[in-house]
């Protein structure tokens, strides 16, 4: 991946920081001015703003006090414009087509008072029309002054840090794995578009609910032979058990159908689309991210799924909600029918299908639990589980057990379902589970089933996703000659494929090497786990002290690190070795490749000390080569096109 462009920014924003202190300003009196900031995507660019504090190329306290000035000048002019024009900004545009946020924004003057100002400036869209109102409605000057101030003071720090401390997250995970970087991103990213649409969905349901059911009544009406259909989901007065069988069988052949057809062809839904995703996901695979997306996973798999069904039954029957316990039945009946229909009817085809199961038990769970939900909160209820089921179908992606088009197809399929469900057993109303308890039942059920899968099936599935290299034969002589220089030249981990020069291999077990340097002072580094990077919050400890991040190379982290301390004790020495994929004959030797570097303690978001790799890779080298020199190796070291060295070894 090209970062140039990014490159090209941030030494232009380094070379430049007084212009980027006026672009800073510029944004946030956008983003706070009226009518501008309606249509100006302001905490965005803010949040990109603190990304660039993270990643190094702004300095936070002068950004900080750029976007407060910006904002306070922004709501200062926005106060100006309406004692200017007063009632006229009514039937200004843009104000005169949306009324009812001037009408929003006045009664929340009204409710709140001078503290609106304040308030205000973190509601969404009243932020940049709450100064206009306050000018226009006659808050005195020196009031809204004060105001003014303390709220742009308190704003900017609310819309910078976060995107600082993402992208000095991200700087740290590179240090991991640039992949495990992107792949967080991308999920994060994906994540909030998701939220966005749900909400704006949830929105446009909203309002048009009432027509949609008034117009789908009316036409059941005038058409009988068919009306029974839309009658059985709609009308309280209909039985719903006949029509909703058929709907369900209806969806049924539609869904096998499609995949049927999409099998006898040969080809997926999208196919340049699904390989597109298949290929890049895959190349960022990484340990860590196998540990995080498995267990992301099962949550959509049957291993969870069939426990929760079972406990939210029973409680439902427990309680006599037998309407309620025959539609949840039936959400789970309809993946498993789906899996017949194709023919799948084992346990495996059932886990490589459980997309469905899953968008269905979800799907419906939600609906019991929104209809106890505040209406005004209910949105966040069906965002929930959107986050939910997106997320489990890009771990799925991720983990390459389905393409694209599949997870695509099945959660329509399944969301479908449910839907129609819902939709039955909201207008059949036959008593109402409480939320609270239900919601207890399924994370107990889901709690339990996940501790159960730590312990019997997570480390065996972690083993199946690892990225293992295809183990080819080199000869001895051929290798110590040219077949050397074949090998990787750079660490693959995408931002440092061209940073992270490989300068060491090493044909033997991994064993004696250690053995070898550990008589020279070389010693494995502490453990990165629970408690140990703990550490990381004393920022005076010595480097030595610090747990060491693993890195990544071509998806594996390395199977030997030790280190070093140096003399001044600001500095640590490590080596690290990878396998190449390779085997030496005769013999069967393994062969390694990595590096010898440096690593320094250096701060992330002000309050972590992180060992991080010093950009320079000539001089551990060399001081590696002394060692071993002093431990009794044969030492040859050849010269890549590039100017390069790197360090043959061979076990004595």
């Amino acid at each position: 991946m090209d970062f140039g462009l990014l490159d090209i920014l941030l030494d232009w924003l380094r070379a430049h920081p007084g212009w980027a202190g006026v672009a800073v300003m510029l944004i946030a009196c956008g983003e706070s001015l009226a009518l501008v900031g309606l249509i100006l995507p302001g905490a965005v660019l803010m949040f990109g703003i603190g990304a660039l504090v993270g990643a190094g190329a702004l300095e936070l306290w002068p950004t900080l006090a750029w976007a407060a000035v910006g904002a306070i000048a922004g709501d200062g002019i926005s106060f100006w414009l309406g004692r200017h024009f007063h009632q006229r900004i009514r039937v200004m545009w843009p104000l005169r087509s949306h009324p009812e946020l001037t009408a929003r924004a006045v009664d929340f003057f009204h409710r709140h008072g001078g503290k609106s100002v304040l308030l205000g400036r973190f509601v969404g869209p009243l932020r940049p029309v709450i100064p206009l109102v306050a000018g226009m409605l006659e808050m005195p000057l020196r009031r809204f002054m004060l105001v003014n101030v303390i709220s742009g003071l308190l704003w900017a720090p609310v819309y910078v840090l976060p995107g600082m401390v993402f992208a000095a997250s991200l700087g740290l995970a590179a240090e991991v794995a640039t992949r495990l970087a992107l792949l967080l991103g991308t999920l994060l990213l994906l994540l909030i578009l998701v939220l966005w649409l749900t909400r704006r969905a949830f929105r446009l349901w909203h309002r048009y609910a009432y027509r949609v059911l008034r117009d789908s009544l009316a036409w059941a009406a005038r058409h009988p032979r068919l009306g029974h259909l839309p009658a059985a989901l709609l009308d309280p007065a209909h039985p719903e058990a006949r029509g909703l069988s058929l709907l369900g069988l209806l969806l049924l052949l539609a869904g096998a159908t499609l995949l049927w057809t999409l099998q006898a062809v040969g080809g997926t839904a999208l196919p340049d689309l699904d390989e597109t995703v298949r290929h890049g996901l895959a190349a960022l695979h990484t340990p860590w991210a196998d540990r995080l997306l498995l267990p992301l996973a099962a949550l959509g798999a049957p291993v969870t799924l069939l426990p929760l069904v079972i406990a939210v039954l029973l409680w439902l029957m427990l309680c006599r909600h037998w309407q309620a316990a025959g539609h949840w039945l039936a959400a789970a009946l309809f993946a498993g029918l789906f899996a017949l229909l194709q023919g799948l009817p084992t346990a495996s085809a059932a886990l490589q299908h459980s997309v469905v199961l899953a968008a269905s038990i979800y799907g419906f769970l939600t609906v019991l639990l929104a209809r106890e939900t505040g209406e005004r909160w209910r949105w966040l209820t069906y965002a929930g589980a959107a986050l939910l089921l997106v997320a489990i179908g890009f771990a799925r992606l991720y983990l390459q057990t389905q393409l694209l088009s599949e997870v695509a197809i099945g959660l329509s399929l399944g969301l479908l379902w449910a839907t129609l469900l819902g939709i039955a057993w909201l207008r059949h109303p036959a008593g109402r589970p409480a939320a609270r308890p239900l919601l207890a039942v399924a994370l107990m059920s889901a709690l339990m089933a996940g501790l159960w899968y730590r312990a019997n099936e997570f480390s065996a599935e972690l083993t199946r996703h690892a990225v293992a290299p295809a183990v080819h034969d080199l000869d001895t002589g051929y290798w110590q000659q040219q077949g050397w220089a074949a090998l990787p030249a750079e660490r693959d981990d995408v931002r440092h494929h061209r940073s992270h020069p490989l300068t060491l291999q090493y044909a033997g077990p991994l064993a004696t090497l250690r053995q070898a340097l550990e008589g020279q002072g070389w010693r494995t580094p502490a453990p990165l786990d629970a408690l140990s990077w703990l550490h990381w919050l004393n920022l005076d400890i010595a480097v030595t002290e610090l747990p060491v991040l693993p890195q990544v190379h071509a998806g594996q982290h390395q199977q030997l690190l030790l280190i070093k301390p140096e003399a001044d004790g600001r500095q640590l020495r490590t080596l690290r070795l990878w396998f190449s994929g390779t085997q030496l004959q005769p013999g069967a030797r393994p062969l390694w490749i990595g590096n010898a570097t440096w690593l320094e303690a250096t701060q992330a978001l002000g309050t972590l000390s992180v060992p991080r790799t010093v950009d320079e890779f000539i001089t551990p080298l060399d001081l590696l080569q002394q060692d071993l020199a002093a431990a009794g190796w044969r030492l040859s070291l050849r010269q890549r096109s590039d100017g390069r060295q790197v360090l043959l070894l061979v076990t004595p």
